[in-house]
């Protein structure tokens, strides 16, 4: 490769969990060494590649890493916050938006839920997921089903634009009768270390979710399919290094070592022992204590994570 060009990696896997170790090992020996805009000046430029995952079997078991940013319980409201729109209310106003960095309101900018579902342009409200839907329950096999996130009015002057951009689906014929619904997401910018995993539960959760919805439009079957996620910047962060690399003086080994030294097994978790930590995790984090807490979200939102809530203590949802 000539010098100078950001490397692009291709990982093919069946589930989660091994995608993510593959794309840790494989940006990290591979990766770019390229600057970010939030370094410190003791940090060492990161490790940077554009990757294309491949997950067969996006729900394929063990589904869950152990090694993530936060607990499961967060991971769980996480995945309201995409699927539902649990947080959407903490989003401010379009004027202060536009303010950038003047603006005092500390809220945020912007949530995936709330560009896909309700993106504005012109004043006008699109629920682009419903249309993806839409187009597909009608032609399955369209190339034109899918919902972006970028707002070129607002999101240029923010310090924390949205990293997803866009979301393409298409369904196909599984020769039974029933469909497969395959997805692709393509992001900007991409945290491996602390948010690739968190992101594609959630994601997937959603691709779940719209392919119960194409199951009710069509009167078909409708499976899950192999899912594609497409990063033009995936970055390991140097403000990371000291966790990947480890402090053998200290007897600390690295992220590679203590991946080599367990099993596969021993650093996953599948869906049966996740669920109950999603539904409660004992700390104040799950959909119940997220109900109890956040008394402002709005009553629509409280049924769709309540209904959530029902199914998921039902001995046949999967997580």
């Amino acid at each position: 490769m000539q010098t100078g060009n950001i490397p692009v990696l291709f990982i093919q896997d069946q589930t989660i969990p091994s995608a993510y170790e593959q794309a840790i090992r494989q940006v990290w020996d591979n990766g770019a060494r390229i600057r970010t805009e939030y370094d410190r000046p003791e940090d060492p430029p990161s490790r940077d590649a554009s990757v294309v995952i491949c997950v067969e079997e996006p729900f394929g078991q063990p589904r869950f890493h152990r090694s993530f940013a936060d607990g499961l319980g967060g991971l769980a409201e996480y995945v309201m916050e995409v699927v539902h729109g649990a947080h959407d209310y903490w989003v401010k106003p379009v004027d202060e938006i536009m303010k950038a960095a003047e603006s005092t309101d500390t809220r945020w900018t912007y949530t995936y839920h709330e560009r896909l579902f309700r993106y504005v342009i012109e004043d006008r409200v699109v629920d682009q997921i419903d249309y993806l839907i839409s187009k597909l329950a009608e032609t399955g096999y369209s190339r034109r089903a899918q919902a972006i996130t970028w707002n070129p009015k607002l999101d240029p002057p923010t310090d924390d634009p949205p990293c997803l951009q866009r979301v393409w689906g298409r369904l196909c014929e599984d020769g039974e009768g029933g469909l497969i619904f395959n997805m692709n997401t393509h992001w900007r910018s991409r945290d491996l270390f602390k948010a690739w995993f968190e992101n594609v539960i959630a994601i997937t959760t959603l691709m779940r979710s719209i392919a119960n919805a194409l199951a009710e439009r069509t009167g078909k079957r409708v499976c899950v399919g192999r899912y594609v996620d497409m990063v033009d910047s995936m970055h390991i962060y140097g403000s990371y290094f000291r966790e990947i690399e480890g402090d053998p003086k200290k007897g600390i080994k690295s992220f590679f070592e203590q991946l080599d030294s367990r099993s596969f097994a021993d650093r996953t978790w599948d869906s049966a022992f996740v669920k109950p930590f999603f539904i409660n995790d004992g700390i104040g984090k799950g959909l119940r204590p997220m109900l109890e807490r956040e008394k402002n979200m709005p009553q629509d939102v409280r049924t769709a994570v309540q209904k959530e809530l029902e199914a998921m203590e039902k001995d046949d949802y999967i997580v």
